[in-house]
């Protein structure tokens, strides 16, 4: 790790116990060792996350915050709603519980 990242003796410990152990953007625990995120324009050590925030989630937004901020809005205010009204996926459904909390403004569980 130190001679990829930098990290010195015992930093990604440090770390890893400064973030509660969790992912740095979902807050998920681990099953695997977090992964060390760095800028790819700058090479700067960001923190730790796990491989899906890592792999996945900044690598499908190309690292631009503006995509992730425009993600958080969409989820929080569809445009489907705002132009439509409530609509509802007729296959698999969520559970009812899921459904009033995303009515309420709240995240599902």
């Amino acid at each position: 790790m130190q001679s990829t990242y930098g990290l010195g003796p015992g930093e990604y410990d440090e770390l890893l116990r400064l973030q509660g152990g969790r992912c740095a953007i979902c807050g998920g625990t681990r099953k695997q060792r977090l992964s060390v995120d760095h800028c790819h324009k700058t090479n700067l050590v960001r923190g730790l996350l796990c491989r899906m925030c890592n792999g996945r989630l900044l690598t499908a937004a190309r690292d631009r915050p503006a995509t992730l901020r425009a993600a958080a809005e969409y989820l929080e205010n569809p445009p489907a709603q705002k132009h439509i009204g409530n609509r509802y996926f007729r296959g698999k459904r969520a559970s009812s519980s899921d459904q009033q909390e995303s009515e309420q403004g709240g995240e599902p569980s």
